[in-house]
């Protein structure tokens, strides 16, 4: 029997899936495979962002001619399925692709909760479908409304406990260009003209914390600074007009590098580019870091993103990170810095730190420094 290994965590569990073996650390969740069942048997196919790669690695187990490729607008997402397609010796494209291109018979779509990105998505995978193709979605709860406007014809073919599967046919036509929004910012005595879209954080403003951190961070002139966790790039674009000699941004978001990239243009900024989940692929040292890490997820992306600011920092640089529980930051600080500043404005925290000089660098600038204050006096 064909296997499918899924690389999701220490556990075990195998099922049988539509005559597929499938190997994962607590099972398929119910939604996926279900959604198995209703897979074409022809044609090509865009899985975008099945949990864990499955439907794309279920279709090429079973028809090793299967036409069909995974994507979506994270990294994590896209690594994740590639990995899975490795250990299950399986030939299955993965890619990073905002927004949705190409021609495809079927589209499996993994819903977001935020109903302006549903309409964003379907408006586009409604735009590449061929014709009788249709678009087959995984939702946590029936999404007519937003699926209705790029959809004629939308059942509902599968349900269960806080799931359903949806089947849309018959795409209507429609504007595809991006839902821009703008905003306004206004901090260290700047006013940006930006944009966002459907998905990024904080899309219609500046949010708290992050002013408090663009308000109390020091920018190092012609310093090289990262914005981790960018958004659509308004701490690095920030720190840019502030001084900066090089930005760097990096996302996990491929929606939220479109919006940066269409900002630094709109600007005139130059800046660097990085979308991946992993800070460690970046190359050369930083003088200044600056993150607003995402609050939902665990302490793992938290703990990867300081301790590659300690690796990565130049000495006397300042990493900065605004949170609302500082408790486990403050103490990850201090155990890589060896303590750490602290703020807190209307909820947010503001914790910052600086890495040292070695004892042999700090002697030297010691030195310098007195015998600079000399030549002064005399």
């Amino acid at each position: 029997m064909i296997q499918v290994k899924i690389s999701n965590g220490k556990g075990k569990r195998t099922e049988i899936i539509g005559g597929v073996e499938l190997q994962s650390s607590g099972g398929v969740p119910p939604q996926w495979a279900a959604l198995t069942e209703f897979l074409p048997a022809r044609g090509r196919v865009l899985d975008y962002g099945s949990w864990q790669g499955v439907a794309a690695l279920w279709l090429k187990a079973c028809r090793r001619d299967a036409q069909v490729t995974f994507a979506h607008y994270s990294s994590c997402l896209v690594a994740q399925a590639a990995e899975n397609a490795a250990s299950s010796q399986l030939a299955i494209q993965s890619q990073a692709m905002f927004p949705l291109t190409g021609q495809w018979d079927t589209i499996i779509l993994a819903a977001p909760e935020q109903r302006e990105a549903m309409r964003l998505l379907a408006c586009q995978a409604a735009a590449c479908l061929n014709p009788g193709g249709e678009l087959l979605v995984a939702a946590s709860s029936p999404r007519d409304e937003e699926l209705g406007e790029h959809f004629a014809k939308i059942s509902e073919v599968a349900a269960g406990e806080h799931w359903t599967i949806l089947r849309c046919t018959d795409p209507r036509q429609g504007s595809v260009d991006l839902p821009w929004q703008k905003l306004s910012v206004q901090v260290r005595g700047l006013e940006l003209e930006l944009a966002s879209l459907p998905g990024n954080f904080s899309p219609g403003g500046l949010d708290q914390g992050t002013r408090l951190m663009l308000e109390e961070a020091l920018i190092p002139k012609g310093g090289r600074v990262l914005d981790l966790g960018c958004g659509y790039g308004v701490v690095g674009i920030v720190a840019a007009k502030l001084g900066a000699g090089e930005a760097v941004f990096v996302d996990d978001d491929f929606i939220a590098l479109t919006a940066c990239s269409h900002n630094l243009q709109g600007l005139g900024i130059n800046g660097e580019l990085v979308h991946s989940h992993l800070p460690a692929v970046l190359g050369g040292k930083f003088d200044c870091i600056l993150t607003n890490p995402p609050y939902h997820a665990d302490y793992g992306v938290a703990s990867s993103f300081l301790e590659f600011a300690a690796r990565s920092l130049n000495p006397q640089g300042w990493v900065y990170v605004v949170i609302k529980k500082p408790d486990w930051y403050r103490n990850k600080l201090q155990s890589l810095f060896g303590g750490c500043r602290a703020v807190e404005r209307d909820g947010y925290w503001l914790l910052s730190a600086q890495k040292r000089l070695k004892t042999g660098q700090a002697n030297a600038a010691a030195k310098t420094t007195r015998k600079h204050r000399r030549k002064q006096r005399h």
